[in-house]
């Protein structure tokens, strides 16, 4: 689907999990997160604010960073990505699901 190299945990060895085709638990999934996500953004982003396994048996993440910083912190434009992964860890989609400003709290439940 996409030109993404396959990403996988490492074992003890240093081989990736991508390679025995295993599939990983979501604490190693979100790890694995992290890492995809600074990749994408080629920098820092603000933080991952779900990871769930779809019904189709893959892996949904979603995080966020500060797209544009302003003063007040109130004004800060953030991006919401979406990410799909295989149960092994490689990237299938990945997109921007929409931007505000960080005083609208798009889509937070409290």
């Amino acid at each position: 689907m996409t030109d993404q190299p396959v990403v996988g945990t490492r074992d003890e060895s240093g081989s990736t999990g991508a390679d025995d085709q295993e599939s990983i638990g979501i604490l190693e999934m979100r790890e694995l997160v992290a890492e995809i996500a600074g990749t994408l953004l080629d920098g820092p982003f603000d933080g991952i604010t779900s990871v769930e396994r779809t019904e189709d048996d893959r892996w949904r993440a979603v995080f966020e960073v500060v797209e544009r910083s302003a003063v007040p912190d109130t004004q800060d434009i953030i991006g919401r990505y979406e990410l799909y992964l295989s149960t092994t860890g490689e990237v299938e989609e990945y997109a921007l699901q929409q931007r505000f400003k960080r005083s609208e709290l798009q889509g937070e439940t409290l």
